[in-house]
């Protein structure tokens, strides 16, 4: 086997190379982009309207006098 017909076997079983290739920076970034592509699709699809809470001065005005509940009864 010479010279040639190294390089033509080399051609021919570029694909089937037993070193692994370098290209993990570029597999890691990609995932990372599709995913960040995935959050903004998400979010403009299916939006997140927060809802508030309605509280009452009643509700706030018993949560400021009894912090720990209600105060147990007393029986006669």
């Amino acid at each position: 086997m010479d010279r040639r017909d190294r390089r033509l076997l080399d051609k021919q079983l570029w694909g089937v190379s037993p070193h692994p290739q370098h290209n993990g920076g570029i597999v890691g970034l990609t995932v990372v982009a599709v995913f960040l592509a995935g959050m903004a699709i998400g979010g403009v699809l299916f939006p997140h309207a927060a809802k508030r809470p309605q509280i009452s001065w009643h509700d706030a005005t018993a949560a400021i006098s009894f912090p720990a509940g209600a105060p147990p009864t007393q029986l006669q």
